[in-house]
């Protein structure tokens, strides 16, 4: 929260306050948003994240997904080709909703999601969702400079969840993120509640671990700064601001009895440092950040060896655990139906870690 808390005014999908001292618009309850987030690729975040979401949807929560990378794997996850289709000649996809900001004709466009299923909702990603991405730095560079315009762009992926998830009545928003630290990913990062890493068991996760927890550490200050620059030139902004302050809610590690052919000593070696790695690196460094960490262990859950189980679930558009008969034969079947646990569990966890770090609806 910047300033002293204020008079409440209704916001884009949730409450806001406006702080005393800088006039903003600043946002404080209403839905969850986390993303799933780490600098390294290869360690089945998208599979994780949709798994993860549609047992939440599935326990009858409001669940909003939003793929902000270009590579749009999670609309491919979710979406059959003729749907996605549809999505981008109706305009639906996330670049569509951008393409006013980016073109400089005005703010973000209409959000409105695609329903997958009863309680669960899309905002297709596009390759030219890179468009976006190329304005994000100079848009940062002037919100570091108190302008107006550098903070419409900047909070762009804030304003999209809070206006989509209106639309729906949505209670939880998750992001998918490319693996990388760059200004697009910054900007989503700072407009969610909450972050989760998965990892997988190798040198590369453990050492991404390090620039994960950095890059938060260092834009949080940032947009401390910011938010210090917009209350000096007392800016009167139509629109609200992000608390910028994600918190790490633990990471989530995935175990294989053999990982892209490594013998299981070396996968277990490298597991076994993960709990350290990540305390270090990015809980106690974003703990001295002021940022707020769950109590408890930092581990959410491990997902086991999935196999040949996730081509089917992505080729039949769905979460592994629902898969039937016909997609998933035999013991198949069964172990697909027993990954519902896992994932359910999962969430669950997630769900508590989130409710105990964000503020609650007063």
């Amino acid at each position: 929260m910047v300033g002293d808390a204020g008079v409440e005014v209704e916001g884009v999908g949730g409450t806001v306050r406006r702080a005393k001292s800088s006039g903003l618009l600043v946002y404080a309850t209403g839905v969850r948003s986390l993303a799933l987030f780490n600098h390294k690729g290869g360690v089945g975040k998208t599979t994780l994240l949709f798994n993860i979401g549609l047992a939440l949807a599935q326990s009858g929560r409001r669940v909003l997904f939003i793929d902000a990378d270009a590579q749009a794997n999670l609309t491919a996850a979710a979406l059959a080709p003729l749907m996605v289709e549809r999505s981008y000649t109706d305009k639906a996809a996330i670049s569509d909703i951008l393409r006013p900001l980016v073109e400089g004709s005005g703010d973000i466009g209409t959000c409105v999601p695609v329903q997958i299923r009863e309680t669960a909702w899309i905002i297709p990603g596009h390759i030219q969702l890179s468009d976006y991405e190329e304005i994000c730095p100079a848009g940062w560079t002037e919100a570091l400079a108190g302008n107006a315009r550098g903070l419409r762009v900047t909070t762009a992926p804030f304003r999209i969840a809070l206006a989509a998830s209106r639309t729906i009545g949505a209670e939880y928003v998750i992001f998918d993120l490319g693996p990388n630290v760059g200004a697009m990913n910054r900007n989503i990062l700072l407009s969610c509640d909450g972050f989760v890493v998965p990892l997988a068991p190798d040198l590369f996760s453990l050492n991404a671990l390090s620039s994960v927890g950095r890059r938060i550490e260092l834009w949080v200050a940032e947009w401390g700064a910011i938010m210090e620059a917009v209350g000096r030139r007392k800016l009167e902004l139509d629109f609200p601001l992000p608390t910028g302050r994600p918190s790490p809610l633990g990471y989530v590690s995935q175990q294989f009895s053999i990982y892209r052919q490594a013998p299981a000593e070396a996968y277990s070696r490298w597991l076994d440092q993960i709990p350290e790695a990540y305390r270090i690196e990015v809980a106690q460094r974003l703990s001295l950040a002021k940022l707020a960490v769950p109590k408890g262990q930092d581990r959410i859950g491990e997902v086991r060896n999935l196999s040949s189980l996730v081509p089917i679930a992505q080729r039949s558009n769905a979460a592994v655990f629902e898969l039937g008969g016909s997609e998933a034969r035999g013991a198949q079947f069964t172990r697909a139906k027993d990954t519902y646990k896992t994932f359910n569990e999962i969430a669950s966890e997630i769900v508590m870690r989130l409710d105990s770090v964000s503020p609650g609806t007063e």
